[in-house]
């Protein structure tokens, strides 16, 4: 998998930004549109900027795209800025015309949590349109449907009748994650919980009382390799989908990638992949 930050463009294209502008990546820094923040360009004007790798950040439609050419279990985690609502809008957009291309979405995350409980909302959504309009198809083939069998997958559908069965399979929803920080807030969006006490977590992943996110993106903390920290982490993967952001200086090897996921149940580790991240080491 890898990991990205996305934007809307001022036509409403969604490509792949980090920043809120490109001055950092520009051959010229000076360029008016270099500039301007993203979403106050069109993709044309993105394109006409010269960049210093000599490329521009790609559509996250051509993205998705090329995993799915690949094939296989080549995915992305989305991270959406606080704040971007207009992202996780021109995101459904994007499924909803492409729903082939859901599942090349593992995550899609944010520190921003009121983003992502629509997001979710939007999703699930469009989960039921999508199972409404499959629903349709298949009576067009089988009439007087029955259930979803019980011995099927959660996202697998079939329709019988006379002996006629039709059967789809809905895409999986990308997991939605909300990150939070591990020290001090330092914005106003920042939600703190720590390896001591993630107690905390349960009212986030809720919404008006009834469950809602799938589970957090927590910062990684030396302790969470203790044995205390080891079985609070198991504790809260248990509970829900767990991933584990790191920083720069922050152990970035297959060692401390392999415990979190091994002993603590953590789903998806944050890495740069360095040089030294395998080494000589064997695990």
């Amino acid at each position: 998998m890898c990991e990205c930050n996305v934007a809307v463009t001022k036509d409403e294209k969604l490509v792949l930004a980090h920043d809120e502008d490109f001055q950092r990546l520009a051959l010229d820094p000076s360029n008016v549109c270099s500039k301007k923040k993203v979403g106050d360009l069109t993709m044309k004007e993105i394109i006409s900027l010269t960049f210093k790798s000599g490329t521009r950040p790609p559509l996250l439609l051509d993205v998705l795209q090329s995993a799915a050419a690949i094939g296989g279990p080549a995915r992305l985690v989305i991270e959406v800025k606080p704040g971007n609502q207009e992202a996780c809008t021109a995101l459904i957009r994007l499924f909803r015309k492409h729903p082939e291309l859901i599942e090349r979405v593992a995550v899609v995350m944010s520190f921003d949590a009121y983003t992502m409980h629509r997001l979710k909302s939007g999703l699930n959504e469009l989960a039921s349109s999508l199972e409404a309009a499959s629903s349709s198809s298949a009576n067009n083939s089988c009439s007087d449907p029955v259930a979803r069998r019980s011995d099927s997958p959660d996202n697998v559908r079939s329709f019988e009748d006379d002996g006629c069965r039709t059967s789809y399979t809905l895409p999986k929803l990308p997991k939605v994650l909300l990150l939070t920080v591990a020290g001090k807030p330092t914005q106003h969006y920042h939600l703190s919980v720590s390896v001591a006490d993630y107690a905390p977590v349960h009212h986030w992943l809720m919404h008006e009382d009834k469950p809602s996110l799938d589970g957090v993106y927590v910062k990684f903390q030396p302790e969470m390799l203790q044995p205390e920290g080891v079985a609070s982490l198991r504790a809260l993967t248990d509970r829900c989908h767990v991933g584990v952001w790191m920083k720069f200086g922050d152990p970035d090897d297959i060692v401390t990638v392999t415990r979190l996921v091994r002993e603590c149940g953590v789903s998806f580790v944050n890495t740069d992949l360095p040089r030294s991240f395998r080494g000589n080491q064997h695990v």
